[in-house]
């Protein structure tokens, strides 16, 4: 074996990966793809307005970073340095960048730069796959999954630091330019050999300054949200408390009328013994001490102490803050941003807490992914039309795919959606769209409460929503069909989470790039299984 011996044969990179690789079916879908939309270069800030000159150096073909973006990501690579490394080292890299090695910075900035449209490529991909038969839709599930993000929990803060924050550097600006004057005046050179670039420690300064900025602002319009909720929950636990009183107050005067009743009638029968019969039975309880009214009492008592809570939540958001709390205080009391990633937030977790995102997923009953969505909403529940509306639309979209000509019908061809208890709201369950199942409790619930308390046939018309749902999940057919949703949506989130352990860049923004890619990643190693598969 001699490594020093030269190739006799020019090498050929097709003899480099066996024919059915992913590299090679990736570069074929690429191909076929219309990447038009990332041939403009965009412009960096310190290069000024764009005049749409094409002056300059050619830049590295598109498809060709896209490419290596999107097979990175299919083996779980997030890391632009890491990419380029590989680059240099891994054969299949090698053959995605043809010898053309892209530097880290090049790979990050197309990757931030078209960000917005990698939604496109999402929807391109699935348009590939319905044409190769995946997507079923007639069942399809929503779903949401925690993802960390690239920000420690340490970095969350409350108003009155961010505004100590925003105080500070105002001052330390003013010394700042103090200094410098005093610099001028006594023949100093402020541009001098122990500075740094020009601007070089201004940006970094100006980017906390801006995060600074953006947070209390946030929390500002977080404090009055908080202050109208509160004084809006305060009317409703008064009306709430009313109404307690007044349950309370017509118990005790009919359980008095009944204790009244049985005197009257013992006195009637002593008077007239053979007109009047004995009351039956013992004399009803005290007032006091009967189970309604002591029932009642107890409810009475829970919702005032509701009330006197949340009276005192409001006198505090309504204080001025005090000096010194470092998590915040007055309108916005709890309310937290976190410094070093302003999107992201605290959400928990069946392992804790974390510092991330909230990933919205719906998937096919064949597993692949027809829409995902990043949000930093810690719940569930809002999302549920808005996912519905895209999983329509990708339905639509796969239909047409597969047949141009194609009705897609109403919901194109959607039969139902399926979503657990996170989603389940008199709002989600009445909302227009698909038919739905949702849970009203935990799997176990209500796969419990089908088993002991079945139903059959249609719930009556007098029905809420809430029970025509809980009517229909007991069902052997809604049961049936609602045990489908853990096979469906779980495995689809589980792969994607495979492939996208964390988020590692900052900003909503960029976090749903993130799993977007992660997401048509996912749905191209489905379709390039399908035709690796032996017919």
């Amino acid at each position: 074996m001699r490594r020093d011996q030269g190739f006799l044969l020019p090498p050929d990179m097709r003899e480099w990966l066996p024919a059915d690789h992913l590299v090679w079916f990736l570069l074929e879908v690429i191909a076929a793809m219309d990447t038009s939309v990332f041939a403009r270069r965009p412009r960096r800030r310190e290069q000024g307005p764009d005049t749409g000159s094409t002056a300059g150096r050619a830049g590295y073909d598109p498809d060709l970073l896209l490419g290596l973006l999107i097979y990175a990501y299919a083996n779980g690579l997030q890391s632009s340095r890491r990419i380029e490394r590989l680059c240099h080292t891994d054969v299949a890299f090698r053959v995605l960048c043809a010898g053309d090695i892209p530097d880290h910075t090049v790979i990050a900035r197309f990757r931030a730069a078209h960000q917005e449209k990698f939604v496109e490529v999402f929807a391109q991909v699935l348009r590939l796959c319905a044409r190769a038969g995946l997507g079923q839709v007639g069942t399809v599930a929503i779903d949401g999954s925690k993802f960390t993000g690239d920000a420690s929990p340490g970095a969350n803060h409350g108003r009155d630091w961010f505004a100590r924050q925003a105080a500070e550097r105002v001052e330390a600006a003013a010394a700042t330019d103090a200094a410098e004057g005093q610099r001028l005046d006594a023949g100093g050179d402020p541009e001098g050999g122990d500075r740094g670039p020009a601007g070089w420690a201004e940006q970094g300064a100006g980017d906390r300054q801006a995060r600074i900025q953006t947070c209390l602002a946030e929390l500002e319009d977080a404090g009055q949200s908080a202050q109208a909720d509160l004084t809006a929950k305060a009317a409703k636990l008064e009306v709430r408390v009313q109404a307690r009183e007044a349950d309370v107050a017509r118990l005790r005067a009919e359980q008095q009328t009944k204790i009244d009743r049985w005197h009257q009638g013992w006195a009637d029968h002593r008077a007239r013994p053979l007109f009047y019969y004995a009351p039956q039975g013992a004399c009803p309880r005290p007032v006091d001490k009967a189970v309604v009214v002591v029932r009642a009492e107890a409810a009475l008592a829970r919702a005032r102490a509701k009330a006197e809570h949340l009276a005192r939540q409001l006198a505090a958001a309504s204080a001025e803050p005090q000096a010194g709390s470092g998590s915040g205080s007055g309108s916005g009391a709890g309310v937290l941003r976190n410094l070093t990633d302003p999107d992201s937030r605290l959400m928990k977790t069946r392992r804790g807490w974390t510092q991330g995102y909230n990933v919205q997923f719906v998937v096919s009953d064949d597993q692949l992914v027809l829409a995902v969505r990043a949000t930093n909403d810690p719940f569930d529940g809002a999302w549920f039309t808005p996912m519905t509306q895209a999983a329509v639309a990708a339905a639509v979209e796969i239909a047409l795919a597969r047949d141009p000509q194609a009705c897609p019908g109403e919901h194109g061809g959607i039969g139902v959606v399926l979503a657990d208890a996170g989603y389940a709201s008199h709002a989600n369950l009445t909302a227009p769209g698909p038919d739905r199942l949702i849970a009203l409790g935990k799997g176990r619930a209500v796969e419990r409460a089908a088993r002991e308390h079945p139903a059959e046939g249609e719930p009556p018309p007098e029905a809420t929503a809430r029970e025509r749902m809980d009517h229909r999940l007991r069902t052997p057919e809604g049961r049936a069909t609602y045990k489908r949703r853990g096979a469906t949506v779980e495995p689809g989130i589980g792969n994607v989470k495979k492939l996208l352990a964390r988020i590692t860049r900052r900003g909503l923004a960029a976090a749903d790039a993130e799993v977007t890619l992660a997401a048509l990643a996912h749905n191209l190693r489905k379709l390039h299984r399908l035709h690796a598969a032996p017919t």
